[in-house]
């Protein structure tokens, strides 16, 4: 099951969002407030949000200056969650996805928490 942000633009370059991003030790910068227990290399961090179980991402994989993706680790749900950038007219649209393997049961547990997410992931995108 798929759950998208809206595209948002931003005032960085494909390059300077790919740069930033693609590097886990950012990824702080546009979670929530509300995360605790946050632990990042340059490939892999985890973190809690409140009413999910801890997250554990790495990077599967980075399309120079297109997308990121990343795939949960020994996570209750699978999910892949990705970023793609793309920029038109000197503006770059950003939109993220999160691609989870959740039954109809799971779907009403997570679908709040994880657009939540993804809609301040990605107004914080557009504030960088």
């Amino acid at each position: 099951m798929k759950f998208k942000s809206p595209i948002v633009k931003s005032k960085l370059s494909c390059e300077e969002i790919f740069n930033k991003i693609s590097n886990l030790n950012n990824l702080k910068e546009i979670l929530p407030k509300e995360i605790s227990e946050y632990n990042s290399t340059s490939d892999k961090c985890s973190f809690k949000i409140e009413n999910l179980p801890k997250i554990n991402l790495k990077i599967k994989e980075k399309i120079n200056f297109k997308k990121i993706s990343l795939i949960a680790i020994d996570s209750q749900v699978p999910f892949y969650m990705n970023c793609h950038f793309k920029e038109i007219d000197s503006v770059t649209n950003v939109f993220l996805e999160i691609d989870a393997e959740v039954n109809f049961m799971m779907k009403m547990v997570v679908e709040k928490p994880l657009l939540n997410l993804l809609e301040v992931l990605s107004s914080k995108i557009k504030d960088l």
